[in-house]
């Protein structure tokens, strides 16, 4: 990272210290500029570097101007809209590309902040020490976190561990994928110890706890394992779309998987096995205050944000130009006071037909999880799938008076960010779910079935998600173990969309390219989806290579 860029991280970040990322922070009474000698040393000032830190998800890289799930999520077999909306990183336009300049610094910026931040509370005395180790628990969790996105989406990326502020070599050259693992493995594992329990008196509904930091650590397992995994096949629902008036079907398809560069050395069986036993260890302290909601629609209520579900979560600030964000405009569409979508109201970054394709009719993922009945701008009453139009089934609810249009603005527009304040403002306090429960429930399924084949254990944690959503529960005689592999893939699909998985799931498995050349040229709203070898990472941003002396070249094709 450029050394002006480092300096320029500071600065802000000793101007923000009053921000932070949980709900009662975003209604402190904002700081004017403070140095840091002037924080001092104890439980508030420990607290002020924390909040300081969290305040990057509100900067423009994340979430200030809608750019961080641009990159995250939209980039993926499954995401559909206007094609416009989709064309620089949903068409595979990486290069000279503004939004993964600012993903990559802004991600940087959050290293750097934690690392400075690290460095000052380790100095404090006059804290006590569990206050002192959550604070750190919390800052090893973001760099570690900001690495592992880094790593993912760059491959080898310049790693910092030490403050610039400290000593540390502003011009670092690309670290091997392997040492980047290693360092986020070193940072999650002090994380877990660090950071309160949820069963600890002092910790603080809505923040960061150790079942947090356990599960993304069973994450990292996970996709080192999977990206490592050799000769393994997957079967995915997919194929040509179609286009207007004549929609396709997904279709089931086979892929041999690819090693992912840099996962080449790594023992996969050995990473499956650390995968699955963290991920038990959350299981396991699974109670009142750590599980699934009951029901899907509890999940996305308002009033259940941090809740027992959410190990980890971005929250907003309606209508508010520092703290708002753009989720509930991206995904759902804003409403004017009649309840109709405003004009140039958003709801573009939608599912496509394939993706709604993969439920049972009864599944509350698509009853209750997509917009089903709408009033567009000029107040017509607009459905959505086509499928379902004439349908007499109770669970679809369909109501004749409500008209399907085969046109971009008919997609799949998930519900997760739906319930906020106020769908009238353009910037919401939508919250995003990083990590959830039903993940963590996920990891251990799919981990333990590499390890042991299908088990009854990976059954029931899948079909906890499955019958809370009133699917079908699955038997552990219907599996062998590359089906049930390839089913517990297509449960991420459905229960994590719209919350950056799938892009990730098809990379860290070696079968993106092989998925997304399957759709063909363009999806059926006319979206590139066709990729190349360049596409498994993204390119550096120039001005990165410009002015690192140790970084002399971009990644292949760039």
């Amino acid at each position: 990272m450029k050394r002006r860029n480092i300096k320029i991280a500071f600065v802000a970040f000793c101007a923000v210290m009053m921000c932070g990322s949980c709900r009662k922070a975003l209604e402190e009474t904002p700081y004017s500029f403070i140095a840091p000698e002037q924080l001092g040393d104890s439980k508030e000032a420990a607290q002020l570097w924390v909040n300081g830190v969290k305040s990057s998800f509100t900067t423009g890289g994340f979430f200030a101007y809608a750019i961080f799930n641009r990159v995250y999520d939209v980039d993926s077999d499954d995401s559909s809209g206007p094609n416009w909306a989709f064309a620089a990183t949903g068409a595979g336009n990486f290069q000279e590309n503004t939004d993964i300049r600012a993903y990559w610094f802004d991600l940087y910026n959050l290293i750097s902040r934690s690392n400075n931040a690290i460095s000052r509370i380790t100095a404090m005395t006059a804290i006590d020490q569990a206050s002192k180790d959550n604070a750190l628990g919390e800052l090893n969790f973001y760099r570690a976190w900001a690495y592992f996105t880094l790593v993912r989406g760059f491959g080898p990326v310049p790693l910092y561990k030490f403050s610039v502020t400290d000593g540390e070599d502003p011009d670092q050259p690309r670290a091997p994928v392997a040492s980047v693992y290693a360092f986020i493995v070193e940072c999650l594992k002090q994380s877990e110890t660090q950071l309160f329990s949820r069963k600890n008196a002092a910790y603080k509904a809505g923040t960061l706890s150790q079942e947090a930091a356990k599960t993304l650590l069973a994450k990292v397992y996970l996709n080192m394992a999977s990206g490592a995994l050799a000769g393994a096949q997957v079967t995915v629902y997919g194929g040509p779309q179609g286009g207007r008036g004549a929609r396709r079907n997904p279709v089931a398809t086979t892929y041999t998987k690819s090693v992912v560069a840099g996962h080449e050395g790594i023992n996969a069986r050995e990473y499956f096995t650390l995968a699955r036993n963290k991920a038990k260890e959350v299981i396991d302290a699974a109670d009142g205050n750590l599980g699934l909601f009951s029901t899907w629609e509890q999940v996305w209520q308002k009033g259940n944000r941090g809740g027992k579900e959410h190990l980890w979560m971005m929250y907003g600030k309606s209508n508010s130009e520092d703290f708002g964000n753009f989720l509930t405009y991206h995904y759902s569409g804003i409403e004017g006071a009649n309840g109709a979508r405003v004009q140039s109201g958003g709801g573009f970054y939608g599912l496509s037909d394939h993706w709604y394709n993969l439920f049972e009719t009864k599944d509350a993922r698509i009853r209750q999880g997509v917009t089903h009945k709408w009033l567009n701008y000029r107040g017509e009453k607009q459905w959505y799938p086509a499928k379902e139009v004439g349908s007499t089934d109770p669970a679809v609810g369909y109501d004749p008076t409500y008209m399907y249009s085969d046109d971009d603005s008919h997609i799949a527009l998930v519900t997760k960010f739906y319930d906020v304040a106020d769908r009238t403002v353009f910037r919401t306090d939508a919250a995003y779910p990083w990590l959830r429960f039903a993940e963590t429930l996920l990891i251990f399924a799919e981990a333990d079935n590499e390890v042991n084949g299908p088990t009854t254990d990976a059954l029931n944690a899948v079909n906890q998600l499955r019958t809370r959503s009133n699917a079908t529960p699955a038997s552990v005689a219907d599996f062998n173990q590359q089906s049930l592999r390839s089913y517990i893939l297509e449960e991420r699909r459905r229960e994590l969309a719209a919350e950056g998985s799938r892009a990730w799931d098809l990379r860290r498995w070696g079968i993106y390219l092989q998925v997304m050349n399957a759709i063909g040229a363009v999806d059926a709203n006319g979206i590139v989806k066709s990729r190349q070898q360049r596409h498994l990472l993204f390119p550096l941003p120039i001005d990165e290579i410009n002015g690192n002396k140790n970084i002399d070249g971009n990644n292949p094709g760039w």
